[in-house]
């Protein structure tokens, strides 16, 4: 399917939530179970907390329970109330979001996986941390084998960190130079890990330099201008990459593009800018 022909309305139709539940079920997703485990460790916690604080105050006032002392309760009521209803209204939206991707997938002849455990890619995002997965998977097979997602990691240990990157990325008929071009544009945005695994800094000139920092090969900065200049940094790539703050990734034999914000969602304007944009760089980069 030629991506002009693309059907964009399952992104933006009602859904019926009978099946955004049915959907979620049937990939692994509890949303009772998780709600009502969620809603009890937070009850516990605050009936612990402001309890603790109530009779605090009650002993300052005589050892009386007063309506200052019942202040910090009622405190922690409205606490849990609040996440549980944020919890709620959250947890909705994300399984909304997943069904309509799916959708969207699925009535355009693509492939759909919402959770893939330890995906394995070779991109730098996906061998760094631990618990890593990818989900909400999005791939397509033409006009070119394209692939879009979400990925997610712990920094170095379950309770570390969490860290989450989305992705696009395709194989290129093309033997080039491991490059990592990252934006500099990282207001609100975390740094790509992994610039370390390319060891030189090539010092780069012209306005695809300025908005971008590149790691590569010691020694070959000439040939990686040259490379850049006529693909990355063209006049007619450059502004379509910085539109939306993204990282670029060459490495064996694939590009791939990350995003601090979701590139797998349910919003059409992302899709009609990323899919072409990969397409139009991954050619670029193969000529």
């Amino acid at each position: 399917m030629l991506l002009d022909d693309l059907d964009f309305t399952p992104l933006t139709d009602p859904v019926d939530p009978a099946s955004v539940r049915a959907c979620a079920v049937a990939n692994g997703d509890r949303p009772e179970t998780d709600f009502a485990v969620g809603g009890c460790v937070v009850t516990g916690l605050a009936v612990l907390f402001f309890g603790f604080f109530s009779v605090f105050f009650g002993m300052m006032s005589g050892g009386f329970l007063t309506v200052g002392g019942l202040v910090p309760a009622g405190i922690g009521v409205a606490v849990v109330v609040f996440f549980l209803i944020s919890s709620g209204k959250g947890g909705k939206h994300g399984r909304e979001t997943s069904y309509r991707i799916m959708r969207f997938a699925t009535v355009n002849g693509m492939g759909f996986r919402k959770k893939i455990p330890d995906p394995g890619g070779t991109g730098t995002i996906f061998g760094v941390g631990i618990s890593r997965t990818s989900s909400d998977v999005v791939t397509m097979d033409s006009p070119r084998e394209i692939e879009v997602g979400q990925h997610a990691y712990y920094a170095g240990y379950r309770n570390g960190e969490g860290r989450r990157w989305s992705y696009a990325t395709t194989p290129l008929d093309a033997k080039l130079p491991h490059l990592i071009v990252m934006t500099r544009a990282t207001k609100g945005r975390p740094s790509l890990p992994g610039s370390g695994t390319t060891p030189g800094n090539p010092e780069l000139h012209g306005p695809g330099a300025e908005a971008f920092r590149v790691f590569g090969p010691i020694g070959r900065a000439k040939e990686i201008q040259a490379l850049l200049d006529r693909t990355v940094f063209a006049p007619d790539l450059l502004p379509r990459l910085v539109e939306r703050p993204l990282d670029i990734e060459l490495v064996d034999g694939r590009l791939y593009l990350y995003s601090g914000t979701p590139l797998s969602t349910a919003n059409p304007d992302i899709w009609r800018w990323i899919l072409p944009l990969v397409t139009d760089l991954a050619e670029r980069l193969e000529t």
